[in-house]
Protein backbone atom coordinates (compact mmCIF):
# COMPACT_ATOMS: atom_id res chain seq x y z
CA UNK A 1 0.00 0.00 0.00
CA UNK A 2 2.69 2.52 0.49
CA UNK A 3 4.31 1.58 -2.61
CA UNK A 4 0.58 2.59 -4.33
CA UNK A 5 0.54 5.97 -2.13
CA UNK A 6 4.65 6.70 -2.86
CA UNK A 7 3.22 6.81 -6.67
CA UNK A 8 0.34 9.79 -6.03
CA UNK A 9 3.64 11.85 -4.61
CA UNK A 10 6.00 10.76 -7.53
CA UNK A 11 5.36 13.60 -9.77
CA UNK A 12 6.01 17.27 -7.85
CA UNK A 13 5.54 16.11 -4.47
CA UNK A 14 3.72 18.55 -2.57
CA UNK A 15 4.61 19.83 0.92
CA UNK A 16 1.92 19.95 3.14
CA UNK A 17 3.29 22.74 5.06
CA UNK A 18 2.75 25.33 2.13
CA UNK A 19 0.53 27.96 2.56
CA UNK A 20 -1.14 28.33 -0.92
CA UNK A 21 -2.14 24.56 -1.45
CA UNK A 22 -4.59 22.44 0.75
CA UNK A 23 -3.79 18.91 0.95
CA UNK A 24 -6.08 15.77 1.18
CA UNK A 25 -5.89 12.05 1.07
CA UNK A 26 -8.94 10.49 0.62
CA UNK A 27 -10.08 6.48 0.79
CA UNK A 28 -12.90 5.87 -1.71
CA UNK A 29 -15.29 2.23 -2.15
CA UNK A 30 -17.22 2.65 -4.53
CA UNK A 31 -14.28 2.67 -7.68
CA UNK A 32 -15.24 4.86 -10.83
CA UNK A 33 -18.39 6.12 -9.75
CA UNK A 34 -17.76 7.78 -6.67
CA UNK A 35 -14.55 9.39 -8.55
CA UNK A 36 -16.56 10.46 -10.95
CA UNK A 37 -18.68 12.12 -8.56
CA UNK A 38 -15.90 13.90 -6.67
CA UNK A 39 -15.09 15.46 -10.20
CA UNK A 40 -17.94 16.78 -10.53
CA UNK A 41 -18.43 18.54 -7.15
CA UNK A 42 -15.19 19.43 -7.50
CA UNK A 43 -15.95 21.16 -11.41
CA UNK A 44 -18.29 23.05 -9.24
CA UNK A 45 -17.14 24.54 -6.19
CA UNK A 46 -13.08 24.74 -7.54
CA UNK A 47 -13.65 26.08 -11.26
CA UNK A 48 -10.81 23.30 -12.25
CA UNK A 49 -8.33 24.89 -9.50
CA UNK A 50 -7.69 21.71 -8.45
CA UNK A 51 -5.24 18.44 -8.73
CA UNK A 52 -6.70 15.15 -8.37
CA UNK A 53 -4.27 12.13 -8.72
CA UNK A 54 -6.14 8.54 -8.40
CA UNK A 55 -4.44 4.88 -7.05
CA UNK A 56 -7.00 1.56 -7.04
CA UNK A 57 -5.50 -0.45 -4.12
CA UNK A 58 -5.43 -4.05 -4.21
CA UNK A 59 -7.89 -4.24 -1.83
CA UNK A 60 -10.61 -2.90 -3.85
CA UNK A 61 -10.23 0.37 -2.38
CA UNK A 62 -9.37 3.46 -4.00
CA UNK A 63 -6.80 6.36 -2.68
CA UNK A 64 -7.30 10.08 -3.96
CA UNK A 65 -4.96 12.64 -3.31
CA UNK A 66 -6.74 16.07 -3.60
CA UNK A 67 -4.92 19.43 -4.08
CA UNK A 68 -6.77 22.52 -3.59
CA UNK A 69 -5.90 26.49 -3.07
CA UNK A 70 -5.69 27.22 -0.09
CA UNK A 71 -7.96 30.23 -0.22
CA UNK A 72 -10.84 27.31 -1.58
CA UNK A 73 -10.29 24.69 1.58
CA UNK A 74 -13.43 25.68 4.16
CA UNK A 75 -15.66 25.26 1.39
CA UNK A 76 -13.98 21.58 -0.52
CA UNK A 77 -14.04 20.41 3.32
CA UNK A 78 -17.57 21.29 3.68
CA UNK A 79 -18.46 19.57 0.49
CA UNK A 80 -16.33 16.58 1.38
CA UNK A 81 -18.39 16.41 5.02
CA UNK A 82 -21.64 16.39 3.46
CA UNK A 83 -20.80 13.65 0.85
CA UNK A 84 -19.75 11.66 3.60
CA UNK A 85 -16.41 10.99 2.26
CA UNK A 86 -13.40 9.31 4.51
CA UNK A 87 -10.31 10.95 4.83
CA UNK A 88 -7.35 8.77 5.45
CA UNK A 89 -5.99 9.95 8.92
CA UNK A 90 -2.73 10.14 9.30
CA UNK A 91 -1.36 9.42 13.11
CA UNK A 92 -1.89 12.43 15.63
CA UNK A 93 2.12 12.56 15.78
CA UNK A 94 3.07 13.29 12.18
CA UNK A 95 -0.02 15.27 11.93
CA UNK A 96 2.01 18.20 11.09
CA UNK A 97 4.97 17.02 8.72
CA UNK A 98 4.32 16.70 4.91
CA UNK A 99 2.31 13.51 3.58
CA UNK A 100 5.29 12.46 1.77
CA UNK A 101 7.58 12.93 5.18
CA UNK A 102 4.66 10.94 7.25
CA UNK A 103 4.39 8.35 4.79
CA UNK A 104 8.25 7.84 4.75
CA UNK A 105 8.25 8.23 8.25
CA UNK A 106 5.20 5.14 9.43
CA UNK A 107 6.69 2.85 6.72
CA UNK A 108 9.33 1.73 9.51
CA UNK A 109 6.77 1.92 11.73
CA UNK A 110 4.58 -0.44 10.69
CA UNK A 111 7.69 -3.30 9.96
CA UNK A 112 7.85 -2.45 13.90
CA UNK A 113 4.57 -3.17 14.92
CA UNK A 114 4.73 -6.13 12.50
CA UNK A 115 7.60 -7.35 14.41
CA UNK A 116 6.28 -6.30 18.01
CA UNK A 117 2.41 -8.42 17.14
CA UNK A 118 5.07 -11.42 16.00
CA UNK A 119 7.12 -11.40 19.26
CA UNK A 120 3.65 -11.21 21.25
CA UNK A 121 2.49 -13.90 19.26
CA UNK A 122 5.15 -16.29 19.98
CA UNK A 123 5.41 -15.22 23.53
CA UNK A 124 1.72 -15.96 24.23
CA UNK A 125 2.44 -19.70 22.20
CA UNK A 126 5.37 -20.06 24.64
CA UNK A 127 3.40 -19.35 27.79
CA UNK A 128 0.84 -21.47 26.70
CA UNK A 129 2.63 -24.30 26.16
CA UNK A 130 4.52 -24.16 30.05
CA UNK A 131 1.32 -22.71 31.78
CA UNK A 132 -1.39 -23.75 29.08
CA UNK A 133 -3.06 -26.39 32.09
CA UNK A 134 -2.12 -23.65 35.10
CA UNK A 135 -3.82 -21.03 33.31
CA UNK A 136 -7.22 -23.44 32.18
CA UNK A 137 -7.14 -24.02 35.74
CA UNK A 138 -7.46 -20.33 36.77
CA UNK A 139 -9.93 -19.18 34.39
CA UNK A 140 -12.27 -21.72 35.46
CA UNK A 141 -11.69 -20.58 39.28
CA UNK A 142 -12.73 -16.99 38.03
CA UNK A 143 -15.72 -18.64 35.66
CA UNK A 144 -17.14 -20.18 39.02
CA UNK A 145 -16.31 -17.55 41.19
CA UNK A 146 -18.46 -15.14 38.78
CA UNK A 147 -20.83 -17.84 38.90
CA UNK A 148 -21.26 -17.47 42.92
CA UNK A 149 -21.27 -13.91 42.80
CA UNK A 150 -24.47 -13.61 40.44
CA UNK A 151 -26.25 -16.47 42.33
CA UNK A 152 -26.00 -14.50 45.46
CA UNK A 153 -28.12 -11.17 44.04
CA UNK A 154 -30.41 -14.31 43.75
CA UNK A 155 -30.48 -15.75 47.13
CA UNK A 156 -31.63 -14.30 50.51
CA UNK A 157 -30.20 -16.27 53.34
CA UNK A 158 -30.14 -15.87 57.49
CA UNK A 159 -28.44 -17.72 59.95
CA UNK A 160 -30.07 -20.75 59.71
CA UNK A 161 -31.91 -20.90 55.72
CA UNK A 162 -31.15 -20.00 52.64
CA UNK A 163 -33.60 -19.37 49.21
CA UNK A 164 -32.01 -19.34 46.19
CA UNK A 165 -34.15 -18.92 42.76
CA UNK A 166 -32.81 -19.49 39.14
CA UNK A 167 -34.03 -21.08 35.70
CA UNK A 168 -34.28 -24.86 35.21
CA UNK A 169 -35.75 -27.23 32.12
CA UNK A 170 -38.68 -28.82 33.45
CA UNK A 171 -36.77 -32.44 32.14
CA UNK A 172 -33.73 -31.32 34.37
CA UNK A 173 -35.83 -31.03 37.08
CA UNK A 174 -35.83 -34.81 38.48
CA UNK A 175 -31.88 -35.08 37.59
CA UNK A 176 -31.37 -32.01 40.12
CA UNK A 177 -33.17 -32.89 42.48
CA UNK A 178 -32.23 -36.51 42.63
CA UNK A 179 -28.19 -34.92 42.92
CA UNK A 180 -29.28 -32.50 46.13
CA UNK A 181 -30.79 -35.39 47.76
CA UNK A 182 -28.32 -37.47 47.05
CA UNK A 183 -25.54 -34.50 48.39
CA UNK A 184 -27.17 -33.00 50.88
CA UNK A 185 -30.46 -35.25 52.06
CA UNK A 186 -33.64 -33.79 53.42
CA UNK A 187 -31.56 -30.14 54.55
CA UNK A 188 -33.31 -28.82 51.09
CA UNK A 189 -36.20 -28.67 49.03
CA UNK A 190 -36.87 -28.12 45.57
CA UNK A 191 -40.02 -26.59 44.63
CA UNK A 192 -40.95 -25.59 41.17
CA UNK A 193 -42.48 -21.77 40.81
CA UNK A 194 -45.43 -21.64 38.40
CA UNK A 195 -44.93 -20.37 35.17
CA UNK A 196 -46.97 -17.43 35.92
CA UNK A 197 -44.51 -16.17 38.57
CA UNK A 198 -41.66 -16.70 36.26
CA UNK A 199 -43.49 -15.04 33.35
CA UNK A 200 -41.29 -11.84 32.83
CA UNK A 201 -38.91 -10.69 30.41
CA UNK A 202 -35.53 -11.54 32.05
CA UNK A 203 -36.65 -15.62 31.60
CA UNK A 204 -34.67 -17.41 29.36
CA UNK A 205 -35.71 -20.12 26.64
CA UNK A 206 -34.59 -23.66 25.79
CA UNK A 207 -36.94 -24.79 22.77
CA UNK A 208 -37.94 -28.40 23.01
CA UNK A 209 -39.34 -30.56 20.43
CA UNK A 210 -40.01 -34.35 20.11
CA UNK A 211 -37.05 -36.07 17.71
CA UNK A 212 -38.86 -35.80 14.60
CA UNK A 213 -39.36 -31.63 15.03
CA UNK A 214 -36.03 -30.79 16.39
CA UNK A 215 -33.92 -30.49 13.61
CA UNK A 216 -35.79 -27.79 12.15
CA UNK A 217 -35.16 -25.81 14.77
CA UNK A 218 -32.07 -24.68 12.42
CA UNK A 219 -34.14 -22.75 10.22
CA UNK A 220 -36.18 -21.25 13.11
CA UNK A 221 -32.96 -20.47 14.82
CA UNK A 222 -32.42 -18.01 11.92
CA UNK A 223 -34.82 -15.59 13.96
CA UNK A 224 -34.69 -14.51 17.24
CA UNK A 225 -35.77 -17.00 20.28
CA UNK A 226 -39.76 -16.69 21.52
CA UNK A 227 -40.55 -14.42 24.18
CA UNK A 228 -40.94 -16.80 27.04
CA UNK A 229 -44.22 -18.47 27.92
CA UNK A 230 -45.22 -17.69 23.76
CA UNK A 231 -45.54 -20.36 20.92
CA UNK A 232 -42.56 -22.15 19.94
CA UNK A 233 -43.00 -22.09 15.94
CA UNK A 234 -40.41 -25.08 14.64
CA UNK A 235 -43.71 -28.00 14.93
CA UNK A 236 -45.67 -25.69 12.14
CA UNK A 237 -42.31 -25.06 10.16
CA UNK A 238 -41.57 -28.96 10.06
CA UNK A 239 -44.97 -29.49 8.95
CA UNK A 240 -45.31 -27.02 6.97
CA UNK A 241 -42.61 -26.28 4.77
CA UNK A 242 -41.55 -29.62 3.37
CA UNK A 243 -45.68 -29.51 3.00
CA UNK A 244 -44.92 -25.56 0.58
CA UNK A 245 -41.64 -27.33 -0.60
CA UNK A 246 -43.28 -30.47 -2.06
CA UNK A 247 -46.37 -28.14 -4.10
CA UNK A 248 -43.72 -26.05 -5.83
CA UNK A 249 -41.05 -28.81 -6.90
CA UNK A 250 -44.42 -31.49 -6.98
CA UNK A 251 -41.82 -33.94 -9.51
CA UNK A 252 -41.08 -37.39 -8.79
CA UNK A 253 -37.70 -37.65 -10.07
CA UNK A 254 -36.56 -34.41 -8.20
CA UNK A 255 -38.11 -35.83 -4.80
CA UNK A 256 -36.06 -39.21 -5.80
CA UNK A 257 -33.08 -37.47 -5.73
CA UNK A 258 -33.36 -34.83 -3.20
CA UNK A 259 -34.40 -38.85 -0.94
CA UNK A 260 -30.80 -40.40 -1.95
CA UNK A 261 -29.13 -36.96 -1.32
CA UNK A 262 -30.84 -37.39 2.17
CA UNK A 263 -29.68 -40.89 2.80
CA UNK A 264 -26.47 -39.96 1.77
CA UNK A 265 -25.62 -37.10 4.10
CA UNK A 266 -27.71 -39.69 6.77
CA UNK A 267 -24.92 -42.01 6.06
CA UNK A 268 -22.16 -39.86 6.00
CA UNK A 269 -22.90 -37.58 8.92
CA UNK A 270 -21.97 -37.82 12.38
CA UNK A 271 -24.91 -37.96 14.68
CA UNK A 272 -26.26 -34.49 15.96
CA UNK A 273 -23.70 -33.08 13.15
CA UNK A 274 -25.01 -30.37 10.69
CA UNK A 275 -25.06 -33.28 7.68
CA UNK A 276 -27.63 -35.49 9.71
CA UNK A 277 -29.67 -32.21 10.76
CA UNK A 278 -30.16 -31.16 6.85
CA UNK A 279 -30.56 -35.24 6.05
CA UNK A 280 -33.60 -35.13 8.86
CA UNK A 281 -35.29 -32.39 6.90
CA UNK A 282 -34.47 -33.49 3.61
CA UNK A 283 -36.33 -36.70 4.28
CA UNK A 284 -39.91 -35.35 3.98
CA UNK A 285 -39.49 -32.48 1.90
CA UNK A 286 -38.36 -35.44 -0.46
CA UNK A 287 -41.49 -37.54 0.40
CA UNK A 288 -43.72 -34.25 -0.29
CA UNK A 289 -41.80 -34.19 -3.55
CA UNK A 290 -42.59 -37.47 -4.50
CA UNK A 291 -46.52 -37.21 -3.45
CA UNK A 292 -47.16 -34.36 -5.22
CA UNK A 293 -45.29 -35.65 -8.13
CA UNK A 294 -47.54 -38.67 -8.41
CA UNK A 295 -50.75 -35.92 -8.10
CA UNK A 296 -49.34 -33.69 -10.65
CA UNK A 297 -47.83 -37.01 -13.05
CA UNK A 298 -44.09 -35.33 -13.36
CA UNK A 299 -40.57 -37.36 -13.41
CA UNK A 300 -38.35 -35.12 -14.37
CA UNK A 301 -41.04 -32.71 -16.22
CA UNK A 302 -42.93 -34.60 -18.74
CA UNK A 303 -40.11 -37.45 -19.29
CA UNK A 304 -42.84 -40.02 -17.29
CA UNK A 305 -45.34 -39.17 -19.73
CA UNK A 306 -42.97 -39.61 -22.64
CA UNK A 307 -41.63 -42.70 -21.44
CA UNK A 308 -44.11 -44.67 -19.02
CA UNK A 309 -47.26 -42.55 -19.95
CA UNK A 310 -47.32 -40.99 -16.61
CA UNK A 311 -50.97 -39.20 -16.15
CA UNK A 312 -51.97 -36.44 -13.43
CA UNK A 313 -53.75 -38.15 -10.46
CA UNK A 314 -55.08 -34.52 -9.45
CA UNK A 315 -54.36 -32.50 -12.34
CA UNK A 316 -51.28 -31.24 -15.02
CA UNK A 317 -49.31 -27.96 -14.07
CA UNK A 318 -48.33 -27.09 -17.33
CA UNK A 319 -52.10 -26.81 -18.26
CA UNK A 320 -54.10 -25.99 -15.46
CA UNK A 321 -52.54 -22.92 -14.33
CA UNK A 322 -55.74 -21.72 -12.66
CA UNK A 323 -56.20 -24.94 -10.39
CA UNK A 324 -52.69 -24.29 -9.11
CA UNK A 325 -52.97 -21.02 -8.53
CA UNK A 326 -56.18 -21.31 -7.02
CA UNK A 327 -54.64 -23.74 -4.67
CA UNK A 328 -51.48 -22.10 -4.12
CA UNK A 329 -54.01 -19.36 -2.22
CA UNK A 330 -56.06 -21.65 -0.68
CA UNK A 331 -52.73 -22.79 1.23
CA UNK A 332 -51.82 -19.60 1.68
CA UNK A 333 -55.32 -18.43 3.19
CA UNK A 334 -55.59 -21.84 5.47
CA UNK A 335 -51.95 -21.45 6.53
CA UNK A 336 -52.50 -17.67 7.77
CA UNK A 337 -55.66 -18.72 9.53
CA UNK A 338 -53.84 -21.23 11.51
CA UNK A 339 -51.56 -18.92 12.53
CA UNK A 340 -54.49 -17.03 13.65
CA UNK A 341 -55.53 -19.58 15.88
CA UNK A 342 -52.62 -20.05 17.58
CA UNK A 343 -52.24 -16.55 18.11
CA UNK A 344 -55.65 -15.95 19.75
CA UNK A 345 -54.94 -19.19 21.77
CA UNK A 346 -51.72 -17.95 23.07
CA UNK A 347 -52.73 -14.81 24.23
CA UNK A 348 -56.10 -16.17 25.71
CA UNK A 349 -54.86 -16.08 29.34
CA UNK A 350 -53.04 -12.76 29.40
CA UNK A 351 -55.29 -10.79 27.10
CA UNK A 352 -58.52 -12.08 26.07
CA UNK A 353 -59.66 -9.01 24.04
CA UNK A 354 -56.78 -9.17 21.53
CA UNK A 355 -57.54 -12.74 21.87
CA UNK A 356 -60.78 -12.62 20.57
CA UNK A 357 -59.44 -10.12 17.55
CA UNK A 358 -57.41 -12.57 16.64
CA UNK A 359 -60.28 -15.24 16.41
CA UNK A 360 -62.70 -13.04 14.71
CA UNK A 361 -59.65 -12.11 12.33
CA UNK A 362 -59.42 -15.63 11.72
CA UNK A 363 -63.09 -16.16 10.94
CA UNK A 364 -62.79 -13.06 8.58
CA UNK A 365 -60.52 -15.05 6.50
CA UNK A 366 -63.04 -17.79 6.02
CA UNK A 367 -66.22 -15.32 5.13
CA UNK A 368 -63.81 -13.88 2.54
CA UNK A 369 -63.15 -17.05 1.23
CA UNK A 370 -66.58 -17.58 0.92
CA UNK A 371 -67.80 -14.84 -0.57
CA UNK A 372 -65.00 -15.03 -3.59
CA UNK A 373 -66.11 -19.02 -4.09
CA UNK A 374 -69.50 -18.29 -4.54
CA UNK A 375 -68.70 -15.38 -7.06
CA UNK A 376 -66.93 -18.29 -9.17
CA UNK A 377 -69.68 -20.52 -8.65
CA UNK A 378 -67.25 -22.73 -6.95
CA UNK A 379 -69.94 -22.49 -3.24
CA UNK A 380 -73.80 -22.16 -3.86
CA UNK A 381 -74.58 -18.63 -4.99
CA UNK A 382 -76.78 -18.15 -1.91
CA UNK A 383 -73.87 -18.29 0.34
CA UNK A 384 -72.97 -14.63 -1.06
CA UNK A 385 -74.48 -12.30 0.61
CA UNK A 386 -74.74 -13.99 4.15
CA UNK A 387 -70.93 -14.29 4.05
CA UNK A 388 -70.45 -10.18 2.32
CA UNK A 389 -72.71 -9.48 5.82
CA UNK A 390 -70.84 -11.58 8.00
CA UNK A 391 -67.76 -9.80 6.97
CA UNK A 392 -68.88 -6.24 7.30
CA UNK A 393 -70.24 -6.99 11.05
CA UNK A 394 -67.15 -8.69 11.91
CA UNK A 395 -65.01 -6.06 10.75
CA UNK A 396 -66.15 -3.05 13.00
CA UNK A 397 -66.13 -5.19 15.76
CA UNK A 398 -62.51 -6.33 15.43
CA UNK A 399 -61.78 -2.62 15.21
CA UNK A 400 -63.23 -1.62 18.52
CA UNK A 401 -61.29 -4.64 20.10
CA UNK A 402 -58.13 -4.07 18.46
CA UNK A 403 -57.93 -0.13 17.49
CA UNK A 404 -58.37 1.62 14.15
CA UNK A 405 -54.96 -0.28 12.75
CA UNK A 406 -57.10 -3.28 12.61
CA UNK A 407 -58.64 -2.41 9.33
CA UNK A 408 -55.28 -2.11 8.09
CA UNK A 409 -53.97 -5.41 9.30
CA UNK A 410 -56.53 -7.17 7.62
CA UNK A 411 -55.62 -5.29 4.05
CA UNK A 412 -51.85 -6.57 4.78
CA UNK A 413 -53.44 -10.20 5.81
CA UNK A 414 -55.30 -10.43 2.43
CA UNK A 415 -51.93 -9.28 0.41
CA UNK A 416 -49.97 -11.86 2.56
CA UNK A 417 -52.63 -14.61 1.75
CA UNK A 418 -52.25 -13.64 -2.03
CA UNK A 419 -48.57 -13.58 -1.92
CA UNK A 420 -48.46 -17.22 -1.44
CA UNK A 421 -49.28 -17.18 -5.47
CA UNK A 422 -45.08 -16.93 -5.75
CA UNK A 423 -45.89 -21.37 -4.68
CA UNK A 424 -47.31 -20.96 -7.99
CA UNK A 425 -45.47 -19.27 -10.13
CA UNK A 426 -42.06 -21.16 -9.07
CA UNK A 427 -43.87 -24.47 -9.43
CA UNK A 428 -44.72 -23.60 -12.52
CA UNK A 429 -41.61 -22.22 -14.10
CA UNK A 430 -39.86 -25.55 -12.30
CA UNK A 431 -42.01 -27.93 -14.30
CA UNK A 432 -41.55 -25.61 -17.45
CA UNK A 433 -37.86 -25.61 -17.06
CA UNK A 434 -37.74 -29.36 -16.89
CA UNK A 435 -39.75 -29.67 -19.89
CA UNK A 436 -37.67 -27.32 -21.95
CA UNK A 437 -34.66 -29.90 -20.41
CA UNK A 438 -36.18 -32.22 -22.23
CA UNK A 439 -36.71 -31.10 -25.70
CA UNK A 440 -33.41 -30.27 -25.79
CA UNK A 441 -32.37 -34.40 -26.03
CA UNK A 442 -34.24 -34.15 -29.56
CA UNK A 443 -33.39 -30.92 -30.62
CA UNK A 444 -29.56 -31.22 -31.64
CA UNK A 445 -28.39 -33.66 -34.33
CA UNK A 446 -26.77 -36.10 -32.44
CA UNK A 447 -29.03 -38.23 -29.88
CA UNK A 448 -25.65 -38.45 -27.34
CA UNK A 449 -25.33 -34.30 -27.68
CA UNK A 450 -28.94 -33.95 -27.66
CA UNK A 451 -29.27 -35.75 -23.83
CA UNK A 452 -26.32 -34.48 -22.62
CA UNK A 453 -27.48 -30.97 -23.25
CA UNK A 454 -30.56 -32.02 -21.20
CA UNK A 455 -28.87 -33.71 -18.25
CA UNK A 456 -26.81 -30.40 -17.84
CA UNK A 457 -29.77 -28.33 -18.31
CA UNK A 458 -32.06 -30.94 -15.30
CA UNK A 459 -28.87 -29.99 -13.22
CA UNK A 460 -29.34 -26.21 -13.68
CA UNK A 461 -33.06 -26.89 -13.10
CA UNK A 462 -32.63 -29.30 -10.08
CA UNK A 463 -30.03 -26.55 -8.38
CA UNK A 464 -32.54 -23.92 -8.64
CA UNK A 465 -35.22 -26.43 -7.23
CA UNK A 466 -33.34 -26.89 -4.33
CA UNK A 467 -32.44 -23.03 -3.41
CA UNK A 468 -35.02 -21.37 -4.90
CA UNK A 469 -37.89 -23.00 -3.26
CA UNK A 470 -36.38 -23.49 -0.11
CA UNK A 471 -35.84 -19.24 0.37
CA UNK A 472 -39.26 -18.28 -0.90
CA UNK A 473 -41.07 -20.66 1.49
CA UNK A 474 -39.15 -19.75 4.59
CA UNK A 475 -39.85 -16.22 3.69
CA UNK A 476 -43.54 -17.14 3.58
CA UNK A 477 -43.05 -18.63 7.19
CA UNK A 478 -40.91 -15.80 8.70
CA UNK A 479 -42.72 -13.02 6.86
CA UNK A 480 -46.46 -14.06 6.09
CA UNK A 481 -47.05 -16.71 8.73
CA UNK A 482 -45.11 -15.89 11.68
CA UNK A 483 -46.41 -12.20 11.51
CA UNK A 484 -50.02 -13.30 12.92
CA UNK A 485 -48.70 -14.99 16.51
CA UNK A 486 -44.51 -15.26 16.33
CA UNK A 487 -43.75 -12.93 19.44
CA UNK A 488 -39.52 -12.48 19.48
CA UNK A 489 -37.75 -11.47 22.45
CA UNK A 490 -36.28 -14.70 24.29
CA UNK A 491 -32.75 -15.06 25.95
CA UNK A 492 -31.24 -18.29 25.46
CA UNK A 493 -30.93 -20.03 28.64
CA UNK A 494 -27.42 -20.61 29.98
CA UNK A 495 -26.83 -23.10 32.19
CA UNK A 496 -24.49 -23.42 35.59
CA UNK A 497 -21.55 -24.81 34.23
CA UNK A 498 -17.65 -24.87 34.80
CA UNK A 499 -15.63 -23.20 31.92
CA UNK A 500 -13.46 -25.46 29.83
CA UNK A 501 -11.26 -24.96 26.95
CA UNK A 502 -13.87 -26.36 24.16
CA UNK A 503 -16.35 -24.00 25.56
CA UNK A 504 -14.79 -21.17 23.13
Amino acid sequence: MFDDLAELFADDAPDGRARHVSVYLLQLRHGDDAIAALRGALDRVADGEYDLRVRALATGETVVLLLVPAARAALIEQQLADARVERAAVPAALGGRPLPDALARMRPRLAEVERELAAITSEARDLARARGAELARARRGFHDELIALDAAQRAADSPRAFVLEGWLPERARPALTAALAAALGAAITVEAVGRGVGHGEDAPVVLTNPRLFAPFEALTALLPLPRYGTVDPTPFVAVFFPMLFGVVVGDVGYGAVIGAIALALRWRGAPGGTARKVAHIAAPVAIYTIVFGALYGELFGDLGTRLFGMRALWFDRREAVMPFLVLAVALGGAHLMLGLIVAAASRWREDRRAAIGRGITAAMLVFVAVALLALVDRLPQVLLMPAVIALLVALPVVILLEGASALLEFMTLIGHVLSYARVMALGTASVMLAVVANQMAGAFGSAALGIAFALVFHLVNFAITLFSPTIHVMRLHYVEFFGTFFEPGGTPYQPLAHWSPSAT
